[in-house]
C-alpha cells in the first residue's frame, strides 16, 4: 500500500492483548452441577454453574460465542470463513482470536480505542504494541513464537526448543550436523531384517512423541516439511530404518535451530501465487504420489503444506492434477481468510510445472483422461470463470519442489531463499530455555557440516 515502512502514511500497528481468565467471562450454556467446596457445603446441595469453567466440555464454544458477542458489539464484523477473525469498517481494524489471545492491526488511536473497549468488558494483559517508533515495542512472544517488529519489515519465527529437544532426545548434542534431511527413498528391495524390525515399547512411543513434535515445528520450516510428512506417515507402526531417518533429520536440525520467516515491506499485490508440484508415485512403498504446494503473496509465504494423495494415480498428468486442485482449494481458503479481514479483489493463480495439468484444468470434462474423479473437476469450472488463473512454469524454479521430495543442502538453501525464510543462530532475547537447563551449545558454522553422498 501506499507510504508502507516508515513513509508517510504509514500508521498502523500491531497489539497484542491476553485475557485474563477467559473462560469465566463466558455465560453457561447448559446445568453444570458441581460438588461444593468442604468449607462451604451443606448436606445435600451442590453448585450450579453460571459461567463456563474450565475442564468443562463445552467451555471453548461458550467463551468463542461470549468474545463474537463483544466483537460484534463495539462494531466489528464476523468472518465467515472463521468465526476467529473480525474485521471493523469504520476504523480499518483487523482482529485475529486464538483461545484467550488477540492480535490487532491499525492505526494507534484505533488501537487505543478498542483497547479501552475491552478493558471495560475483561480483565486484560496488554502484552505488546508492535509499530516504527521509538517507544513502540519491537518484539512479543505469542504462543512461544517470536513475532518481531523490523526496519525490514515483520519476522516470525518457532519456538526453536522443539528442535533443542528432538536433538537431545536423540543424544545428538554433539553430532556433527548434515545439510540437508535424508535426500533418499526407501526402496523396500534394498531393506534388510533389520531394517524392518519393528519399535516396540518405550522406543516406538518415543519415535512417535519426537515425530508429533517434529510436525508442529514444521508447521513454520518448509525445509523439514516433506521429511516429517514421511515419518509421520510411519507413526502407528515406526521400524528401526524410520528411527534411523529421524536421526538423520536430528542432525539437520542438530545445525538449523533456527529459521526466521520474513514479512518484509512490499507493495500491494493483486494476485495470490499458489506454487503446486507433485511427486508421482514417489512412495516406492506403497506408489503413492505426494502433492506439495507454497502460498506467495508478493514475497511473503503465507502457507506450505506436503501431503500424500490418498488415492494411486495412473499417471503422472492425473496426479499433478490433483496438485492443482489441491493447490486451488487452498488458495480460496486462503483469499476468503483476506476477504473476512478487508483485504478484497486479489486474484488466485496456480503455477504449475506441469503442461498435462495445466491443459487438463483449462478444458471442461475429462477428455482422454477418463479415470479422473469426476468429483475433482471443479477445479475446471473455476478456471474457466477466470476465478482461478493457472499458469506454466520451469521445474527448476519450481518454488514447491523441496515439499513433495528429498532435497539435498544447496536446493534446500535456494527453496528457503524463494521462501523468504532466514537461518539464525544464537537465541532470541525472548525465546525461553530448555526447562533442563541451558540450551544446546551454539553451532555456527555451516563449512562444517558433513557432506551427504
Amino acid at each position: 500500500t501506499e507510504g508502507i515502512g516508515y513513509g508517510a502514511g504509514w500508521n498502523y500497528k500491531l497489539d497484542f492483548i491476553d485475557i485474563k481468565r477467559a473462560y469465566f467471562n463466558a455465560p453457561a450454556k447448559r446445568d453444570v452441577y458441581v460438588k461444593l467446596p468442604m468449607e462451604q457445603a451443606d448436606e445435600g446441595y451442590c453448585a450450579k454453574l453460571n459461567k463456563s469453567m474450565y475442564g468443562t466440555r463445552d467451555a471453548s464454544q461458550n467463551w468463542e460465542c461470549e468474545y463474537i458477542r463483544f466483537m460484534e458489539s463495539v462494531g466489528f464484523k464476523r468472518g465467515l470463513s472463521s468465526p476467529c477473525l473480525f474485521y471493523h469498517e469504520a476504523k480499518d481494524l483487523r482482529a485475529v482470536v486464538y483461545g484467550d489471545d488477540f492480535t490487532l492491526l491499525g492505526a494507534e488511536h484505533h488501537l487505543d480505542w478498542f483497547k479501552t473497549e475491552i478493558k471495560q468488558v475483561y480483565g486484560i494483559e496488554f502484552k505488546a504494541r508492535l509499530g516504527p517508533d521509538d517507544g513502540d515495542d519491537k518484539s512479543v512472544r505469542l504462543l512461544n513464537r517470536i513475532v518481531e517488529w523490523t526496519h525490514e519489515g515483520i519476522n516470525i519465527e518457532a519456538d526453536q526448543r522443539h528442535a533443542e529437544i528432538i536433538v537431545r532426545e536423540l543424544g545428538l548434542e554433539n553430532a556433527v550436523p548434515l545439510s540437508s534431511p535424508p535426500v533418499d527413498k526407501i526402496n523396500p528391495k534394498n531393506l534388510s531384517d533389520d531394517d524392518l524390525a519393528e519399535l516396540v515399547g518405550k522406543d516406538a512411543t518415543s519415535f512417535r512423541a519426537m515425530v508429533a513434535r517434529a510436525n508442529y515445528l514444521s508447521i513454520d520450516r518448509s525445509d523439514i516439511r516433506f521429511t516429517v510428512k514421511e515419518l509421520a506417515r510411519k507413526m502407528s507402526k515406526p521400524r528401526q530404518i524410520d528411527y534411523e531417518r529421524l536421526m538423520h533429520l536430528g542432525r539437520y536440525l542438530r545445525g538449523k535451530m533456527r529459521v526466521v520467516n520474513e514479512f518484509a515491506y512490499q507493495k500491494n499485490y493483486k494476485i495470490i501465487d499458489i506454487w503446486s508440484d507433485t511427486d508421482h508415485a514417489g512412495c516406492m512403498e506403497t506408489r503413492k504420489s505426494t502433492t506439495g504446494g507454497v502460498i506467495m503473496f508478493g514475497e511473503h509465504a503465507l502457507k506450505h503444506w506436503s501431503s500424500t494423495q490418498s488415492l494411486i494415480s495412473l499417471s503422472s498428468g492425473e496426479a499433478e492434477y490433483y496438485g492443482c486442485v489441491r493447490a486451488g482449494s487452498q488458495g480460496l481458503g486462503i483469499k476468503s481468510m483476506l476477504g473476512d479481514l478487508g483485504v478484497k479483489g486479489k486474484r488466485l493463480r496456480i503455477k504449475t510445472d506441469a503442461s498435462v495439468a495445466r491443459s487438463l484444468a483449462s478444458r471442461r470434462g475429462l477428455g482422454g483422461i477418463r479415470h479422473i474423479e469426476v468429483n475433482q473437476l471443479w477445479l475446471q469450472e473455476k478456471v474457466n470463470t477466470g476465478d482461478i488463473e493457472i499458469e506454466k512454469v520451469k521445474g527448476e524454479i519450481n518454488r514447491a519442489d523441496a515439499l513433495t521430495k528429498p532435497k539435498d543442502g544447496p536446493r534446500l538453501k535456494q527453496h528457503l531463499e524463494w521462501t523468504n525464510q532466514k537461518l539464525e543462530y544464537g537465541r532470541h532475547d525472548l525465546a525461553p530455555k530448555l526447562a533442563t537447563g541451558d540450551p544446546l551449545e551454539e553451532y555456527t558454522f555451516e563449512e562444517n557440516e558433513e557432506e551427504q553422498i
